[in-house]
């Protein structure tokens, strides 16, 4: 897998041109760090972080990261499946489109480059919709993360367009 998802992957914003590529987890930690796991109590490292087969996203603007993902490879009912995990937006720029477009630019990178078909996440409660907009299914009941809070699994099927 190169850095690079497919040439012209890019999205505008108001900051300038979001350019989506492979990223260390180095470069997407402070992000994180910023967004999901301040006020937690939980380390900004997750189980699986540094495994070969993880693969971090990063939406860059100038070579600042704006927007990020981190995708496990795991099992999902049986068959293999990307977990999302750690997906962020700097604040400034949400609502752009931006998360959309990574997720839509990962798809993409997925398709190419692996037999991986599935994905799935544990989103919270507050992101839900966002991920049905964008065709991912509700498949649990509402279930709390400690100092986090409530959360659903949610699932997406990558199929060729």
């Amino acid at each position: 897998m190169g850095d690079e998802l497919e040439p012209g992957q890019s999205a505008r914003s108001p900051q300038g041109t979001v350019v989506f590529r492979k990223a260390s987890l180095d470069e997407i930690l402070p992000l994180r760090e910023a967004v999901i796991i301040a006020g937690t109590n939980r380390p900004s490292e997750y189980p699986g972080d540094r495994d070969q087969a993880t693969f971090h996203i990063g939406g860059f603007v100038g070579g600042e990261n704006v927007c990020c993902g981190t995708f496990l490879l795991t099992d999902w009912f049986g068959e293999t499946a990307y977990q999302l995990r750690g997906m962020a937006t700097r604040e400034d720029v949400r609502g752009e489109g931006i998360g959309v477009a990574l997720l839509a630019a990962t798809e993409r990178f997925i398709l190419a480059d692996t037999p991986v078909r599935q994905l799935w996440c544990s989103a919270r409660v507050s992101a839900v919709g966002f991920y049905q907009r964008i065709g991912w299914s509700v498949v649990s009941d509402v279930y709390d993360v400690p100092n986090v809070g409530p959360h659903r699994k949610m699932c997406r099927r990558i199929v060729e367009t």
